[in-house]
């Protein structure tokens, strides 16, 4: 006569409810990883109304002339995960502001912007520089007075939130270079006139929303 095992097999019960939440929390972070590392970059739309770009320069060795630019336009493509981008920039020359009328114009003229000849100043990066905290400089062309030219430039600061009063969502860029200008051809006034340019510009851009 044959024995009988005093132990049955018994199917293994699985309470799918105390797996269903930790799954789904996988799949929700794998889906959410997955979509941070195929994010598209932003693209940004420079604002007129609050952006500025001013100059400064030496005036008969005596003082600093301080002027700006009223009109401005451009582009900012920023993808700051993959530390990538670009900086399209320009600026009207005619709305160049000094606080005097008579020399606003004589800037204006032939003798140094040629602002008929020349309407625009702009620079376009070829390459941005990165570290750990964001965006820290940028690499690009100028041209001005249909005169090109590589230059470097800072970013001393970027912020990027929601605009307190529209609710958008944009970015604040402080960005600061120098240039010559006799590397442009604007060699009228030397040296009375400093040859050294000293550029700062406060951008703000918003987002462009698909």
């Amino acid at each position: 006569m044959k024995s009988r095992s005093r132990f049955r097999s018994r199917p293994i019960a699985i309470d799918r409810r105390r797996y269903a939440g930790p799954a789904l929390l996988a799949l929700a972070w794998w889906g959410v990883a997955a979509s941070d590392a195929t994010a598209a970059p932003e693209v940004f739309r420079i604002d007129p109304a609050t952006t500025r770009a001013e100059f400064a320069v030496a005036h008969f060795w005596l003082a600093t002339l301080r002027g700006q630019f009223g009109r401005t336009q451009g582009t900012i493509v920023l993808d700051t995960d993959g530390h990538a981008g670009s900086i399209d920039f320009a600026v009207d020359v005619s709305s160049v502001y000094t606080g005097w009328s008579a020399r606003d114009n004589f800037i204006r003229g032939e003798n140094m912007f040629d602002a008929i000849h020349f309407p625009v100043v702009r620079f376009r990066s070829t390459e941005l520089t990165f570290d750990h905290a964001g965006l820290i400089g940028a690499a690009g062309e100028l041209t001005l007075h249909d005169v090109t030219h590589l230059i470097a430039v800072k970013v001393e600061r970027l912020e990027c939130g929601p605009d307190p009063g529209s609710g958008r969502h944009g970015c604040g860029v402080a960005v600061v270079s120098s240039i010559k200008r006799s590397d442009f051809g604007m060699t009228f006034g030397l040296p009375f006139v400093g040859d050294d340019i000293d550029l700062r510009f406060h951008l703000t851009a918003f987002r462009v929303e698909p």
